[in-house]
């Protein structure tokens, strides 16, 4: 396993590497055709981002069958579930979901381009403020390069758009602070159920209890929400004054990614400065109790309610763990390999201190950002419950 990490990492850092000669050279030999008057482009092409979405997606072969039924249908599944996770939790909701979306691939896409415009906006912002595409900048942030990243994202985003079953939507950079919305992406989630051989009725309520405990994490805390936010500003912080400080950045990043390879760190991890990497880690910790804490409250509540859930939990584990080599391979030059590592540290901290503590306890974790657990306490549970304790209010 180790061999197929490093050969992943080595994968990457030659596709980064290419990349960077790839728009070298192309922006040498188009700079003096290029006339100072001519408009400059974004940082990202945003059209060409979701047209290369929507035509990795294949959103056409799978369109949404009895739209009308479905939406009546997780409706309601969420009426059914808010009640019980919340008397799991000892915790109401200020309101009840309402924002319930059935979606096609294509509208799951649009919903989720929106969300990555926003939430790429400050830097996009920065790199506007400070000449687009002009000068030293231009010379890897220019009309090439904004279609080359929107078809990277489109990309990503269509590779997604085939998988993803359910998302508690937070638009967590909108202008305005409304409640979230749950997203079911009926054609995957169809898919899903009848290879496996599932339940239709249990598989759909598997997946809203999952997505409804996120809607508790947020709206029961609205802390949490605002908390977020910032780290993700202060991560788009340093990277843009990475971007600007100098034209070494790039080669800064390289060489601190090709020192990195047999490291045992993620390549994102390698080309990360010492503050960015706080920040970073911060971002994980919270995700990793975001998806544990999810996973935890969904394996709880579903054992007691779903007549079939050991059969859902048996298979998607295998579903997972066969995954191709192709999806090995996008999921470790995403970084959606550390995704599944939130699910599993984070879960298996919370399983770890419900059992020696209870629920109650094991959600401190939510009373302010204080209490939030490092990832060193994620992966020794033991040291956060040391200093809950010594905090006392319990």
């Amino acid at each position: 396993m180790a061999s197929n990490q490093n050969d992943f990492r080595r994968f990457g850092a030659a596709l980064l590497l290419g990349m960077a000669a790839g728009l070298a050279a192309r922006y040498y030999f188009e700079a003096r055709a290029r006339n100072d008057n001519r408009v400059q482009t974004g940082l990202i092409d945003w059209e060409q981002a979701r047209q290369a979405a929507l035509r990795i997606s294949q959103w056409e072969q799978a369109p949404v069958d009895n739209r009308a039924f479905r939406r009546e249908q997780y409706a309601r599944m969420v009426a059914i579930s808010e009640p019980l996770i919340a008397d799991y939790l000892g915790v109401r909701l200020p309101e009840p979901v309402s924002r319930i979306f059935v979606f096609d691939r294509r509208e799951w896409l649009e919903a989720n381009i929106i969300s990555f415009s926003q939430l790429f906006r400050p830097i996009e912002e920065m790199y506007e403020k400070n000449g687009g595409g002009r000068g030293a900048l231009g010379m890897i942030m220019n009309d090439v390069s904004s279609k080359l990243l929107g078809v990277q994202i489109g990309g990503l985003l269509g590779y997604l758009a085939q998988r993803v079953l359910g998302q508690y939507d937070l638009s967590l950079l909108s202008a305005e602070a409304t409640g979230g919305a749950l997203y079911f992406v009926e054609p995957n989630i169809a898919r899903v159920q009848q290879q496996l051989g599932l339940s239709d009725e249990d598989f759909r309520l598997w997946i809203t209890l999952h997505e409804m405990t996120h809607a508790f994490e947020f709206e029961a805390y609205p802390w949490v929400r605002s908390y977020f936010r910032e780290l993700l500003e202060q991560n788009f912080a340093l990277i843009s004054g990475q971007m600007l400080s100098s034209g070494n950045s790039l080669v800064d990043m390289l060489t601190r990614l090709l020192q990195g390879i047999g490291s045992g760190q993620h390549w994102i991890e390698t080309v990360l400065t010492p503050e960015q990497r706080a920040v970073f880690d911060r971002i994980q910790a919270l995700m990793s109790i975001i998806e544990g804490y999810g996973n935890h409250v969904m394996n709880a509540v579903g054992r007691r309610l779903l007549p079939s859930f050991s059969q859902i939990e048996h298979q998607i584990g295998q579903r997972q763990r066969q995954r191709t080599l192709l999806d090995q391979m996008v999921f470790r030059l995403t970084g959606l390999d550390l995704k599944l590592a939130q699910y599993q540290q984070g879960e298996a901290f919370v399983n770890a201190i419900v059992a020696a503590r209870g629920i109650g306890f094991a959600s401190r974790v939510w009373e302010r950002p204080e209490n939030l657990p490092t990832l060193d306490e994620i992966r020794n549970p033991a040291q956060w419950m040391i200093r809950m304790d010594r905090q006392g209010g319990w």
